[in-house]
């Protein structure tokens, strides 16, 4: 498709060339903007004496030459480096630009970082061969098309992100705004942007490019006298591109006088479906596939809070509908005569919902349906010389408390989803819960018949027939399993094994599927299997690789009675294989998160291992390198200091630090020059940490110091003046390093949110290594309420599905807790009136003192 364009694209501008004998009277710089009639992503090439450079073009609908447009230059990620033209457009400002292609205001350009053996900070930088290209492919664009000179937008993301520092600081009065996202920069780059106006992007749980790096320039451009904007997006990593890239930025943009707000929505969500990181012609390779990579424990207890708020999720119109005509026949004073029902239709409201695992290979679901109104539009009783017809007839179900449709499902996988067979339903209609209303106007023929004893006979027959409405009833069953089956989609579960992936750059794309599936009395077990594509989907392996020995099968998953999620570790092995294979494992050390390895690549400090450095002077460049050689494994450790739960070993069995130096910045070569070879090993415990009342997180405690050898030597190629090498030096270096990022946020801390069910939720409580798996057991949270008055408080609760509990009395300075998966209500009489709140589920709330009222009052807490 893509290759289909180009042509396309290439043709239509041949055409054009033969039409410019017909604007020889036209002005130059209008003749050129004229022959640029291509809207939407437009393909170009940008040629230099370095030869010819594809990038891409988007052009507004209904692009008018007469009319000036604003341009954006997005700089994009080190992901997408390259020269095909085609990668800057598939990640950050692209599939924003699609998402509203009809009304994009924008003319925006997209080049291409080419070079790769570079730092990933330093692709776009003001100084390097990318950044200048970017701005003459920019030039080349404002004089093909017409734009507003004065309308120059610069962003960027990640890599693009310092791009955007940089370039912006290096010619400040050029842009009328600039975004940086996900990037950070040189604090003495600072004074230079005051007075430019700026909105940086960040997110809060970034692990690729810690929220410091963004805040320390925001900081410091403040600190020069400048106002720039900054939005940290809470519980959002390093794709925030997907949250800043929206209609306030963009208008912002467009006016970067006007202000606004910071409580603008933001439009996309990030706990939902997204757009696509690649283009959507990009086929997924299987490359390799791993069983047993994820188990997903779901137990009763977690199936009835699951259960309790199906009501507040299932769509209002879930029980609507019509069901066809019935046919029945009866005989009254030695008369037969046959019955229509036509016109009828149902709607009622789901109450509650039950769902348990009660047998082996058997579920339970159980609905309560209340105020059920099946409406009879019209009923047609015909006989010979005797005929009636009825107007609208009512049938009440579930006016008095709910009736319960009750039905069994055996769970089972079919094409990698899971699938569900009915097995029986069962409704019964209490006599005390339901009622038939007379129909409202009957008209009759034939002697004898009279509208009385017509309005009678159906009224008596609807209630003989009771059974006829309850296998009505069970007939819809079969379309609610269809509906449930479409519930069950695992497109977003791959996200669970991103918390144990090492690597900050590349990241292989991943598809998780279910492989099996195991009822029994306490619950239901899962084991999924991993799927992943070829590095290069261009060269497919000759056959997928199938491994199934790092989790546990379904029978082996532990039988708890909450929710636990269970990633093995030891699938690293595989993973990292096939990045070391590709040539693709390896990360510039000024890249890896936290800069503790920044002292690799700089040249006062290597010079005191390399001694031979000391010979090139103060403007030495040094590129260093962590290189992947073989891949990580993931076994059993030693025996923890603790009781509770068993550490495993994260091993290296090698890698290397690779360099090469420049004499000077100006030199365009690299030289390489040493390696260092290296082995790494270290214990690691894990444990959830309370960072507040209500937020958890997974700390990884790295024990001990890491076992790190290694020997370092020169090129085989390089005769260095000094051979003499520092190699316990450069080991204490890479400790250092390897010490100092353990201790930081992906090495150590990642925030585990709450699993909202509607309007109750589950919280994380543990999680321990029992081999071959990293178990996490969520359950039911916490509600706290404290007394910090002087004075016993007294107090009722109540469920969504139970009476009032209590009166509970609470003294001075103590706490009550409840265990609660849904909010609860609160009552408490105060001065002969009745206060009523609802309290959130896993929340902590307060009687506080109040001037004026001696009993106080209740707060939510402070969430420190």
């Amino acid at each position: 498709m893509q290759t289909l364009r180009t042509r396309f694209s290439f043709a239509f501008r041949s055409t054009l060339l033969l039409l410019t004998i017909a604007l020889l009277s036209t002005p130059a710089e209008l003749q050129a903007q004229k022959k640029n009639t291509e809207t939407g992503f437009v393909n170009a090439v940008f040629k230099d004496d370095q030869g010819e450079h594809p990038y891409a073009v988007f052009v507004p609908q209904n692009y008018d030459p007469e009319k000036k447009y604003p341009v954006i230059l997005f700089l994009h990620g080190a992901g997408e480096r390259g020269d095909d033209g085609l990668k800057p457009i598939q990640v950050g400002l692209g599939p924003a630009i699609r998402q509203q292609a009809d009304m994009f205001p924008f003319i925006a350009v997209f080049p291409q970082a080419e070079i790769r053996k570079e730092s990933l900070l330093a692709g776009w930088l003001a100084d390097s061969p990318g950044g200048k290209r970017a701005l003459q492919i920019l030039d080349h664009v404002m004089k093909d098309y017409s734009i507003n000179a004065d309308q120059q937008i610069l962003t960027g993301w990640s890599m693009g992100g310092y791009g955007a520092w940089s370039l912006a600081a290096a010619d400040p009065s050029r842009w009328s705004a600039v975004v940086p996202v996900a990037g950070g920069g040189k604090a003495e780059w600072a004074p230079k942007l005051k007075d430019t106006p700026i909105w940086a992007f960040q997110g809060a749980n970034d692990r690729v490019v810690f929220p410091s790096e963004t805040k320390q320039m925001v900081e410091a451009v403040r600190n020069a006298g400048g106002n720039p904007r900054f939005t940290e997006v809470p519980d959002v990593g390093h794709d925030v591109w997907k949250v800043a890239y929206t209609k306030p930025l963009f208008d912002w943009m467009l006016n970067p006088s006007t202000r606004v707000a910071d409580t603008a929505p933001l439009l996309v969500k990030p706990d939902q479906k997204r757009p696509a990181e690649v283009d959507a012609d990009t086929p997924f390779v299987p490359a390799l596939v791993i069983d047993n990579a994820v188990s997903v424990r779901l137990g009763n207890r977690f199936l009835k809070t699951l259960a309790d708020a199906v009501p507040s999720m299932v769509p209002p119109d879930m029980l609507e509908g019509g069901i066809n005509d019935i046919y029945d026949s009866t005989v009254a004073q030695g008369r037969s005569f046959s019955v229509q029902f036509s016109g009828i239709s149902y709607k009622g409201e789901l109450a509650r919902a039950a769902v348990e695992a009660y047998a082996a290979d058997t579920l339970n679901i159980q609905l309560g349906i209340q105020n059920v109104n099946l409406y009879i539009g019209t009923t047609y009783v015909s006989g010979n010389r005797h005929s009636a017809v009825a107007g609208p007839i009512s049938v009440s179900i579930g006016h008095e408390e709910p009736v319960w449709l009750s039905f069994d499902v055996r769970p089972y996988i079919r094409d990698n989803r899971i699938k569900l067979q009915l097995l029986r339903s069962r409704f019964n209609i209490p006599q005390n819960n339901w009622y038939v209303s007379g129909p409202a106007g009957v008209s009759t023929r034939g002697l004898g018949m009279t509208s009385e004893k017509v309005s009678s006979g159906l009224v008596s027959g609807i209630y003989g027939s009771k059974w006829r409405i309850e296998e009505e009833v069970k007939a819809i069953v079969p379309g609610l399993v269809e509906e449930l089956e479409k519930q069950m989609n695992f497109d977003e579960a791959s996200q669970i094994v991103d918390a144990i992936w090492p690597l900050p750059v590349y990241h292989p794309r991943m598809q998780l599927a279910p492989r099996q599936v195991l009822t029994d009395k306490q619950g239901i077990s899962l084991s999924f299997g991993l799927t992943v594509a070829a590095v290069d989907s261009t060269s497919p392996p000759g056959q997928i690789q199938r491994l199934n020995s790092f989790g546990r099968s379904v029978n082996e998953i532990p039988k708890v009675t909450d929710l636990q999620i269970g990633v093995a570790p030891g699938m690293l092995k595989p993973l990292t294989e096939m990045l070391v294979q590709a040539d693709v494992a390896r990360i510039p050390v000024q890249d890896i998160p936290g800069h503790s390895f920044d002292k690799l690549a700089d040249p006062q400090t290597m010079k005191q291992v390399f001694p031979d450095l000391k010979q090139y002077g103060e403007d030495l460049q040094i590129w260093s390198e962590l290189v992947l050689t073989r891949p990580i494994q993931v076994e059993d450790g030693a025996n923890s200091k603790k009781t509770d739960s068993n550490p495993f070993r994260f091993v290296v069995p090698q890698a290397a630090i690779s360099m090469a130096i420049k004499k000077s910045a100006s030199d365009k070569k690299w030289i390489p020059y040493a390696e260092f070879t290296l082995t790494l090993g270290q214990d690691v415990e894990a444990e959830i940490v309370d960072r507040s009342y209500s937020k958890r997180a997974l700390k990884l405690e790295w024990e001990g110091g890491a076992k790190i050898g290694g020997t370092a030597r020169f090129a085989p190629d390089y005769k260095p003046q000094e051979s003499n090498i520092d190699q316990q030096k450069m080991r204490d270096l890479v400790q250092s390093a390897w010490d100092g990022w353990t201790k930081q946020g992906p090495a150590s801390l990642t925030e585990i949110p709450d699993i909202e069910l509607g309007f109750g939720r589950y919280r994380i409580k543990q999680v321990n290594w029992t081999a071959p798996q990293l178990l996490a057991t969520f359950t039911v949270p916490e509600l706290k309420l404290t007394n910090a008055t002087q004075v016993e408080m007294e107090y009722e609760l109540k469920s969504p599905y139970s009476d009032w509990g209590g009166p509970y009395k609470l003294k001075p300075g103590e706490s009550h807790v409840f265990d609660a998966a849904t909010p609860l209500l609160y009552r408490r009489k105060v001065d002969n009136r009745m206060q009523v709140f609802t309290l959130a589920a896993g929340s902590h709330f307060e009687f506080l003192p109040e001037t004026g009222n001696a009993s106080g009052m209740l707060f939510e807490a402070a969430d420190n």
